[in-house]
């Protein structure tokens, strides 16, 4: 868990500070329809490896979690100054694990972190939740779409059993991300949530060998990252919350875009990146749209 503090802003310097920072990001925003009081914003970042932002390196941290220091909320975090920030996000994690029971890691070696609501508190007031890939493995799910090139076309999109067991991963999934919602509701009442979106791994095109997908399979898993997104944002409406869209923004990222703009990696570790997982720009772009989302 990585805890910093810094000496609390007035409400009138923070409003100022994010209006301004995220302008500065290229971003068009608005005020905040209300500033944190004047002891500043207590902050707690919640979630799994989209939100711990893991490297190759970072995988083997002593605490487990891969947290790499260049995560989204990390550099939200770096943004905003916080009174207060806490980042428990974990790679693996799932629901579960957020609020329920400790999670068990296994690199460097096995250990137990603690529940992640844990970190909250009646007076944390900003909270951003990235969680639900590991709890319908999404790799797995859309592994089938993949052939040996991206001129090879599989017929994922054909597939009823596939899209039968998608259906249900789904519906668990909104079940599951609801009770996550209350917990936090109920530990951190006054909380601001920003539950982050999923997608932007892949477009409408295939490339070998980062993205073996068929021009005819890539919308069914571009639509499979619109549903997980509408489990997501359905349950940040049901419970108050808001939900940052990161795919659409992402269309023109993904994992076959050039180095220079790419988000995402894809099927294969580029650098000290892991597969299908933010880059470095990707983490950034996603810190400035979760930005953008609070200054509103």
């Amino acid at each position: 868990m990585r805890v910093w503090t810094l000496v609390g802003a007035c409400a009138g310097r923070l409003l100022v500070l994010i209006v301004t920072t995220v302008a500065a990001m290229g971003l068009a925003v608005a005020a905040p329809a209300h500033a944190a009081d004047g002891a500043g914003v207590r902050y707690v970042a919640l979630g799994d490896s989209r939100a711990a932002g893991p490297t190759i390196t970072s995988s083997f941290n002593a605490d487990g979690c891969g947290r790499s220091g260049g995560g989204y909320p990390e550099r939200v975090a770096r943004a905003l100054r916080p009174a207060s920030f806490t980042d428990v996000a974990c790679v693996g994690a799932k629901t579960a694990d957020v609020v329920d029971s400790p999670q068990r890691t296994s690199l460097p070696v096995a250990r137990t972190v603690s529940v992640q609501a844990d970190a909250l508190r009646r007076d944390t007031d900003l909270v951003t939740l990235s969680i639900g890939g590991n709890d319908i493995g999404w790799g797995g799910l859309i592994s089938p779409c993949f052939g040996l090139s991206p001129q090879t076309d599989v017929h994922c999109r054909s597939d009823s059993a596939l899209r039968a067991q998608m259906t249900a991963r789904f519906a668990a999934l909104s079940v599951s991300v609801d009770h996550v919602l209350r917990v936090i509701s109920e530990r951190s009442p006054n909380a601001r949530v920003f539950v982050v979106g999923h997608g932007g791994y892949y477009g409408l095109r295939g490339c070998f060998p980062d993205a073996n997908l068929s021009a005819a399979d890539a919308p069914f898993v571009r639509d499979f990252f619109r549903r997980f997104d509408a489990v997501l944002s359905g349950s940040a409406r049901r419970h108050g919350a808001t939900f940052v869209d990161i795919a659409g923004p992402a269309a023109g990222h993904d994992a076959c875009a050039p180095d220079s703009q790419r988000w995402f990696t894809g099927q294969l570790p580029r650098g000290n990146g892991l597969p299908n997982h933010p880059t470095q720009l990707g983490n950034a772009a996603m810190a400035r749209l979760v930005l953008a989302a609070i200054a509103r």
